[in-house]
């Protein structure tokens, strides 16, 4: 039996101030390093490994360019990328993929995250930004314990949002179908439409100082916050 992958581990020293990471159709995952180093971590395809630089403080990640006869093969790409890396450096990170699910935990970064995947779960987990923005087609949207400074957006065609013990003074999510769930703080002031779908809400509390303010939009979906 031939193998296709490889499990391939690179470490950085450089110092760098935003990620560009382009996944194609691999998982990607995200989470703290023990020291200054960044680790990365590739299970890739042998005639397709990915590649990464460093340039004008950018560290960019993607596969190799695809040659013409690789479109000619078909199958599921089981790559995935693994990235370990320093707190408190980052400025922004950006994350692509087409088909495959993207993990972030225990990361921050004083600009904008930004995650768009085509086809795919996104779990971002005790994450703080100033900015999150995230657009996809079909997948799960699971936000548990995320701070923004400025704002979150979340925009989906098919698949359910979940933002639990989330925060930012403005909260923008849109789906088409799927579910928008969760828990925000008790003083967050919701404005909510939904075409098709109950809505269950918390009721302001008179006197408090406002959180925040959520707008959430779907056509097919329940709209439920505790």
């Amino acid at each position: 039996m031939i193998t296709k992958y490889a499990t391939n581990t690179h470490e950085i020293t450089d110092v760098y101030k935003q990620i560009l990471l382009d996944a194609k159709d691999a998982k990607v995952k995200i989470e703290p390093s023990n020291d200054a180093r960044t680790k990365i971590v590739f299970f890739e395809k042998k005639k397709r490994p990915y590649e990464f630089s460093i340039q004008d403080g950018t560290l960019t990640i993607m596969p190799r360019k695809r040659r013409w006869y690789h479109l000619l093969r078909m199958g599921i790409d089981r790559s995935k990328v693994a990235l370990c890396v320093p707190q408190s450096t980052l400025e922004a990170i950006s994350v692509r993929s087409n088909v495959g699910g993207v993990d972030i935990c225990s990361v921050s970064c004083s600009g904008t995250l930004d995650v768009r995947v085509n086809t795919g779960r996104i779990n971002l987990e005790n994450v703080c930004c100033a900015k999150l923005d995230s657009k996809g087609n079909t997948g799960a949207v699971s936000l548990n314990n995320l701070v923004a400074k400025e704002s979150i957006s979340i925009e989906r065609n098919t698949g359910s949002v979940l933002l639990n013990d989330c925060s930012a003074p403005e909260i923008f999510v849109k789906t088409k179908t799927g579910k928008v769930c969760g828990k925000l703080p008790p003083s967050t002031v919701f404005v909510v439409r939904t075409n098709t779908g109950k809505m269950e809400i918390p009721k302001p509390v008179i006197g408090d100082v406002i959180a925040g303010r959520c707008v959430i939009k779907t056509n097919t979906g329940n709209i439920r916050f505790e």
